[in-house]
């Protein structure tokens, strides 16, 4: 029996592991699949774009879904966005609370050189 548990501990916890943090295209708001598909035309057209070593990943804070595009060759920034496209405002008091508790990142999107 002891055999049986330990197997069975073992089996959910190699199953629950994930082995890539990419959720499925169809798991994304449209708005953000719009986007997506003008980064790949952008990449297609010219393979040492900037937009070739950008990402685009998923947040989740206050059981809500956040968005957020990185590109790490820009010092620019913009806020997360939610799942409706509304980005919220660094200056806004809530995003200090964001930064601080936000979880679970997920990578939406990847461009080639990520």
């Amino acid at each position: 029996m002891k055999k049986f548990i330990l197997l069975m501990v073992l089996s959910i916890s190699v199953l629950g592991c994930k082995k890539d943090n990419t959720i499925l295209i169809n798991g994304i708001p449209e708005w953000l699949n719009v986007n997506i598909s003008g980064l790949e035309s952008q990449i297609k057209a010219d393979t040492d774009t900037i937009f070739a070593y950008t990402a685009w990943v998923r947040y989740e804070w206050k059981n809500n879904y956040y968005f957020e595009y990185l590109n790490f060759s820009s010092s620019s920034r913009s806020g997360p966005t939610n799942i409706d496209g509304r980005i919220m405002n660094i200056a806004d008091p809530r995003y200090s609370s964001y930064e601080k508790e936000k979880c679970c990142m997920e990578y939406i999107w990847k461009g080639p050189y990520f």
